[in-house]
């Protein structure tokens, strides 16, 4: 039986073939995945990675693609994305001194849970206030703004190997930084734990407004980006960088440097990937030869 006729038999309309990665990545740009699934249960990820020992076929894990860059030949083998499943959230157990534990599914998206925190009068998320795509796709990039990330209200997580299986792990058995993790490597976020604080609902909701209001009134929304392109130097800010650097409004194609923040690189419509990659080494050249900075690169960059 050929994978793609076993994996139609098994997953049927979860599964998708020769699919542009553009209809499904923030950025909207990018090739084709070969296979690209959307797991419902553990036990369809234990199988898709049956599957891809069986045929020798590569796999990759994408979120919402919120922070990822697909180049224009796309993904070789099995892509799976977590856009459809592991969705809950959850109220776990109320704590001594104010404190909860909430369990979100690795599925759920940042904004949904937020909401969901809101809503119930529980504090310590608002950091992600504007922040897309998924709480595991937040976990895997250590998610957050100057005002906080996920490492620091994360107290569980369990993850699914497509080797070993699914395991769960305390917070303290990693370490989270800025922008990197040592927890989720090939892995898949099934669900995490958060400790929160409980607060008001209208006190929690005015910090949250408060929050995008500036965001909205410094970074470029109005066209596709994965946000901030590159980490931030030690010492230094990226941005600031690629500006002084005279790169501001710099265009290769339909991908240009924002002019309102020089760290998001913009599909202005009919960019490919390949057009914002050429934009990344532009700026990476730059910085390094006028400042002797090198900047590393924050968006995820997958495909052949």
């Amino acid at each position: 039986m050929s994978i793609e006729t076993s994996f139609k038999n098994r997953l049927g309309k979860n599964v998708l073939f020769h699919e542009p990665l553009k209809n499904h990545v923030a950025y909207r740009v990018g090739g084709p995945a070969d296979i690209l699934v959307f797991p419902q249960t553990e036990e369809d990820l234990a199988w898709i990675g049956q599957e891809a020992r069986t045929h020798a076929v590569p796999l990759t894990v994408i979120g919402r693609g919120t922070n990822l860059l697909v180049t224009d030949k796309g993904i070789r083998g099995i892509t799976v994305s977590l856009e459809k499943a592991f969705k809950t959230i959850e109220l776990l157990s109320e704590q001594s001194d104010d404190k909860v534990l909430v369990r979100a599914g690795g599925g759920v998206s940042k904004p949904e849970l937020l909401e969901w925190a809101i809503q119930g009068g529980f504090t310590g998320l608002e950091f992600s206030s504007g922040v897309p795509g998924t709480i595991g796709g937040g976990i895997f990039m250590n998610a957050g703004t100057k005002y906080g990330c996920y490492g620091d209200v994360l107290t569980e997580l369990r993850l699914f190997d497509f080797e070993t299986g699914a395991k769960t792990f305390s917070r303290s058995e990693f370490h989270f930084g800025y922008r990197e993790q040592t927890a989720v490597k090939n892995q898949l976020v099934l669900w995490a734990t958060f400790e929160l604080r409980r607060g008001e609902p209208t006190t929690i909701r005015a910090e949250v407004n408060r929050i995008i209001q500036e965001r909205a009134e410094k970074q470029p929304l109005d066209y596709p980006s994965c946000g901030s392109t590159f980490k931030n130097p030690e010492g230094f800010s990226a941005g600031r960088l690629i500006e002084k650097a005279g790169l501001k409004g710099r265009t290769v194609g339909g991908a240009q440097i924002s002019d309102k923040h020089a760290n998001f690189i913009l599909n202005k419509g009919n960019a490919t990937a390949q057009d914002i990659l050429d934009l990344i080494q532009i700026a990476k050249d730059a910085v390094q030869s006028q400042f002797g900075v090198k900047l590393e690169c924050e968006v995820i960059i997958l495909g052949t």
